[in-house]
C-alpha cells in the first residue's frame, strides 16, 4: 500500500522524510511489538457464500466496493462446520469519513474464526474479508505497568495530565504508521465511540481490540494511522492514540514540543485544531461506564484547562488549514459536526452534564448532586414464546446516563406488578412462565446516580 500523508483534509501527498524520521524513532522507543497477522479474502457475493481463513481470526471485517446501501450479514464458524447467529456487517466510524467508493463494516471480535458465511441482499462484485489475528505479548513493559497502577492509585488536579498508557504500552506496530505529524492549537474537544464490541473483559482485551482498530484505520481505510487522539476503555484506562513524538517515559499529551494538538483523522473536515477521544465499544443503546465518564471527564478538563477552553461554552471555530468555520459547542459529539450516529444515543444526551462536571472539576469544586430522572423508555414490545417473553425497548435519556433498567411484571394490566429483572441493555428475556397466559410488563430507567425515571407504556404478551 503507498505510504501517504494526511491532512485534516484527507488529501494524499508523498510521506516526507520528516515522517520517516518520526516513525524510525517511534520504531527505536517501542517497549514491546505485538504482531499483527492480516489476512485479505476477496469474493463476488450474490445472496450467501462462504469464506474460509487460512488462520483462526481475533477480528474480522467485511468491506466493499458500490452498492452501499446492500444489507450485509456475517456468520462466524470455529470449526467450519457450525455457524453462529449471523450480525449484520455494520458501519466502521471512521469508514463512514473515507468516502473513496468503498463501504467499510464494522470491526467484529470472533475469537477464533475459520469461516465466515456472508449473506447480502445486493449482489457485490468485490467484497474483502479481513481477518486479523493478533499476537499475544508476553509481559507488559514498566512503563505501561505504571500507567495502569498510577491511573487506579493516584489522586490528580483538573490540570494535571492523568496516566495515559503509551502506543508503546498498547502494542502499537510502528511500521504502520506512515504519515508524517501536524501541529495546530488545540480549540475543540471531540468525543467518539468506537462502534466496536463492548464484550472485552480486561486490559488485555481492550488492547487487542485498539490493535484491531490502529490495523483498519491505517491499512485498510489508509489513514496511515490509528484516527484518534486518545481512547479510553470501560475500566477507565486513557490509551495514546495518533502518534505525535516520543517521550521518554512521561505519559503522552499529543502534542509536540511547543504544546500543539497532534492533526488526528477522526471527524471529516474538522481534525486539525481539535481532540478526539473516542470511547471504547458501542454507546448506542447503554451508557459509558462510571470509570469510563470518570477517566473522560479528567481527561477533558486538563485539555481544556490548559488550552484555554471554556468547557460549557459554544463557539464558532475557524479550520487552521482550510478556513472552514463552524459553531459547536467546545466539547462536542462527533454527530455535532458530521452525519453521524456517533458518539451513541445513550451517551450522547449526558454530553450537558459532562461539560459541566469538566467545569466543576477545573473550578475545583464539587458538581452538584444530580436529581434528574431519566425519561421513560418508548417502544416497548413484547415477543411470546411457550413459557418465556422476550422484551425490547427503546433507550431512555439522561443528563448523567443511564445505568441501567428495571423490568417489572404482572398479570393483570393496573395492579400486582413485581420487579423481575436488572438488565443494563435494552432488551431482555423472562422464562419459566406458565403456559397459555397473559402477563403485563413496563420498564423504566435507573441513572448512575440512583434516581429512577417513570414507566414505560403497558404491554401484553400470551404464553403459547
Amino acid at each position: 500500500m503507498p505510504r501517504r500523508l494526511m491532512c485534516v483534509l484527507s488529501l494524499a501527498v508523498a510521506l516526507s522524510g520528516s515522517g520517516i524520521a518520526a516513525h524510525s524513532a517511534e520504531a527505536t522507543a517501542t517497549a514491546r511489538q505485538v504482531p499483527m497477522r492480516a489476512e485479505h479474502v476477496v469474493r463476488s457475493v450474490s445472496g450467501t457464500t462462504t469464506v474460509a481463513l487460512t488462520r483462526p481470526a481475533t477480528t474480522v471485517a467485511a468491506y466493499w466496493k458500490g452498492n452501499p446501501s446492500a444489507r450485509v450479514t456475517l456468520a462466524f464458524s470455529r470449526d467450519g462446520v457450525h455457524f453462529g447467529a449471523p450480525r449484520a456487517a455494520g458501519r466502521d466510524e471512521m469508514g463512514l469519513e473515507r468516502r473513496d467508493g468503498t463501504t467499510y463494516g464494522a470491526l467484529q471480535t470472533v475469537r477464533g474464526a475459520v469461516a465466515v458465511r456472508v449473506t447480502t441482499s445486493q449482489p457485490i462484485a468485490h467484497l474483502t474479508v479481513l481477518g486479523l489475528t493478533d499476537g499475544a505479548a508476553a509481559s507488559a513493559p514498566a512503563a505501561r505497568r505504571a500507567s495502569t497502577t498510577s491511573a487506579t492509585t493516584a489522586t490528580t488536579t483538573a490540570t494535571a495530565e492523568p496516566p495515559v498508557v503509551s502506543r508503546a504500552g498498547w502494542g502499537a506496530d510502528p511500521a504502520l504508521m506512515t504519515w508524517a505529524p501536524q501541529f495546530y492549537p488545540t480549540k475543540k474537544l471531540i468525543v467518539h465511540h468506537t462502534d466496536t464490541s463492548d464484550s472485552y473483559t480486561d486490559t488485555a482485551g481492550a488492547e487487542a481490540q485498539i490493535r484491531s482498530i490502529y490495523y483498519y484505520h491505517s491499512v485498510t481505510q489508509g489513514w496511515g494511522d490509528i484516527g484518534y487522539n486518545f481512547l479510553i476503555d470501560k475500566f477507565g484506562t486513557i490509551y495514546e492514540g495518533r502518534y505525535s513524538r516520543d517521550y521518554a517515559g512521561a505519559d503522552p499529551s499529543g502534542d509536540n514540543a511547543l504544546g500543539q494538538g497532534v492533526t488526528g483523522a477522526h471527524t471529516s473536515g474538522w481534525n486539525s485544531g481539535t481532540v478526539g477521544v473516542a470511547l471504547l465499544g458501542t454507546l448506542t443503546t447503554h451508557d459509558a461506564t462510571r470509570a469510563a465518564r470518570d477517566a473522560l471527564e479528567r481527561l477533558l478538563a486538563w485539555e481544556a484547562s490548559r488550552n484555554g477552553i471554556d468547557p460549557q461554552a459554544t463557539q464558532t471555530f475557524v479550520n487552521p488549514v482550510s478556513g472552514a468555520t463552524i459553531t459547536t459547542p467546545n466539547i462536542a459529539g462527533h454527530r455535532d459536526y458530521n452525519a453521524t450516529a456517533c458518539p451513541g444515543d445513550a451517551f450522547y444526551p449526558t454530553l450537558p452534564a459532562i461539560r459541566s462536571d469538566v467545569a466543576a472539576l477545573i473550578a475545583g469544586t464539587t458538581p452538584p448532586p444530580d436529581t434528574t430522572p431519566p425519561t421513560a423508555p418508548t417502544g416497548l414490545k413484547a415477543t411470546p414464546a411457550r413459557t418465556s417473553v422476550a422484551l425490547a425497548w427503546t433507550a431512555a435519556t439522561d443528563d448523567t446516563g443511564v445505568s441501567g433498567y428495571q423490568v417489572w411484571r404482572s398479570k393483570s394490566a393496573t395492579t400486582g406488578f413485581t420487579q423481575v429483572g436488572s438488565p443494563t441493555g435494552t432488551t431482555y428475556t423472562i422464562g419459566s412462565l406458565a403456559r397459555r397466559t397473559t402477563y403485563y410488563f413496563q420498564v423504566r430507567a435507573v441513572d448512575a446516580s440512583g434516581n429512577v425515571g417513570p414507566f414505560s407504556a403497558t404491554v401484553s404478551a400470551r404464553t403459547g
